[in-house]
Formats: C-alpha cells, structure tokens, sequence
C-alpha cells in the first residue's frame, strides 16, 4: 500500500470497494501494527498536528470527536480527545490531554485508542 493510501486510512479515510480495485490494493494481505506505528510516528515528527488541528469544545457548538496529536518539540507529544454528552451534542462530558516524549508512544496510542488496533482498519485486518 502507497503511503499516500495508508495516511489517509490512519486519518479515519474509507476507501470504497471500487476505489481499492482501481488502486490494485484488493485482495489485500493484513497489515503490520508496527509498520502503521512506524509510518504515523514519521508523520507526526514532520507535521504540527494528526490527523487535523485541535479544536477544543465551543459553548453552543458540536463537540468535534476524536483524538487529535500536536507535536510541540522532537521530545513532546500531545494526544488530545474530546467528546459530548450523550443526550446535548452542544455540551462537553469529557476531555483527555496525554503527553508523550516519543512519537512512536503517541503514535501507538492513538492507534490503540482511536482506530482500536490491532483489528479491522475500513477492512484491512492489522495485526502485530
């Protein structure tokens, strides 16, 4: 899988079954937990944020969901994740900030926690 593809997937992307036959990645062999880690903590060493910017919960607005990475220095990672209350999308239950000294930590969280690997990845198995 082209790395261009692989990003797009670690940033919550869903390809269509047309699109991976267009793109020859269908069939597909499982993916390698360590090689997504590799590839997010490369990622996030070059850029400021992953998958988006942070955009921290607004009074009166819906709660933007998920988690988010800031790089602040080649030693400090932020992982932050947001969510509403179940029954007033508008109103904040909760907030998560976790600090990293290694993109490869922050990398392997927000795989774990955000897109729940290893297992199905918008239908690539990842295993370890």
């Amino acid at each position: 899988m082209d790395a261009e593809t692989l990003t797009f997937l670690l940033s919550g992307g869903r390809l269509s079954l047309s699109e991976r036959i267009e793109r020859g990645l269908w069939p597909h062999p499982p993916l390698i937990l360590s090689n997504l880690v590799c590839h997010l903590a490369c990622i996030i060493e070059a850029e400021q944020w992953f998958p988006r910017p942070w955009r921290p919960a607004v009074a009166g607005e819906p709660i933007w969901e998920g988690g988010v990475i800031e790089r602040i220095s080649p030693r400090r990672y932020i992982y932050r994740t947001q969510h509403h209350h179940p029954l007033y999308p508008t109103l904040l239950a909760g907030q998560t900030e976790k600090v990293f000294i290694s993109s490869n930590r922050a990398a392997a969280y927000y795989l774990k926690w955000d897109l729940n690997l290893p297992g199905d990845l918008d239908g690539w198995q990842v295993i370890r």
